[in-house]
């Protein structure tokens, strides 16, 4: 066999071994990978359709401005598709999408998006970006800077890039090594304070007031912080008031947040906190016997000591990078005191600046 036919051979082979890694990045949901692979595919193999699984996988992974370069070079290489009208829509819509962007630098670096390349510093002009939360970075050897942004439809957005010295331990220029799912295993930890609104309903119905409006102020700071996972060392100081009662807490816990898209400002939060509580009660009136601080006829006040626990579910979303809404879907707190153990259900939002 000719030397130029086992050749042609083995890049087929190669091809094939690349699509069907695409193939299984794809089913597996690492969408930028799938498009690599089959750009490298295409790259060994020359065929079209090749460029159209690329362009799926971005448009899939919601990488809109690779998807629509993806397309493009889809229709010029197989300019008679039979689903060009389509794709050719298709376009139209992810074009929708976009938002500019210009970076303003005289700096000769690599400019990334999301930890992935898509381009070089200085730009001579805007460069489309998806709408979303983002993280731009302009890399030059042991020097970067960044900048975290929401971006809109049909925005433009400028920043002036002055590059600083990376942090001890910090990351120059990242490898380009093509598929790479190019992401910081590990972010910069953040401290941040909170303050909300909510309420507290007795769901026993004998000891507490039927329903109490809560104040919550904490204080959160993240020792853990990756891409689809991060942990928060918290502390809490929640005040209820209503009907005669008054409760208050100091309670240190832990809260898991989970990252569902990690292009999205939304994280999925756990969280148990544990500390001691304090329900005070007074009234003009003496207690009745239904009062679980009955205490003889003629005294109107008491006061409880012991633990309080308060495991709960919510939603955290990042507005900007230094401000973040947060919602308590559903939690449960117990006070466990002598004679009141009854459980209450929580539930509230909060408003956190993170200092980074």
């Amino acid at each position: 066999m000719a030397p130029q036919a086992v050749q042609a051979d083995e890049a087929l082979d190669a091809a094939k071994k690349r699509y069907e890694a695409g193939e299984r990045d794809f089913i597996a949901g690492r969408y930028w990978q799938a498009a690599k692979a089959f750009e490298e595919a295409y790259a060994l193999s020359r065929r079209g359709d090749l460029l159209f699984n690329a362009a799926r996988a971005y448009d899939r992974g919601e990488y809109g401005v690779r998807a629509i370069e993806g397309y493009q070079a889809y229709l010029d290489a197989v300019p008679e598709a039979p689903d060009k009208v389509l794709i050719q829509k298709r376009v139209v819509e992810l074009q929708g999408t976009l938002a500019k962007l210009m970076i303003v630098t005289n700096e000769q670096g690599f400019l990334f998006i999301d930890g992935h390349e898509y381009g070089r510093t200085p730009m001579q002009q805007p460069m489309d970006i998806d709408s979303g939360y983002h993280r731009v970075e302009v890399r030059k050897d042991n020097r970067s800077w960044a900048k975290e942004s929401q971006f809109s439809a049909g925005q433009s957005y400028k920043f002036d890039a002055e590059l600083g010295s990376a942090a001890p331990g910090g990351q120059g220029l990242a490898d380009t090594t093509a598929g790479e799912e190019r992401r910081p295993k590990q972010r910069v930890r953040r401290l941040a304070v909170s303050a909300g609104i909510g309420a507290a309903v007795d769901v026993a119905g004998n000891s507490f007031a039927p329903h109490q409006a809560a104040i919550n102020l904490g204080v959160d700071y993240r020792v853990v912080d990756h891409t689809f996972f991060a942990f928060d060392f918290v502390l809490r100081l929640p005040i209820e008031v209503g009907q005669g009662w008054r409760n208050a807490g100091f309670l240190v816990g832990g809260r898991g947040a989970w990252s569902p898209v990690p292009r999205l400002p939304l994280e999925l939060v756990a969280e148990v906190d544990l500390g001691l509580g304090v329900l005070d009660y007074s009234s003009s009136a003496p207690f009745s016997s239904r009062t679980a601080c009955a205490r003889p006829s003629g005294l109107s006040s008491c006061t409880l000591y012991g633990l309080r626990l308060h495991p709960k579910l919510g939603v955290a979303y990042r507005i900007v990078p230094a401000f973040e809404v947060r919602g308590e879907l559903f939690g449960v707190e117990v006070d466990f005191t002598n004679p009141i153990a009854d459980p209450r259900i929580t539930l509230g939002v909060a408003a956190a600046y993170r200092f980074f």
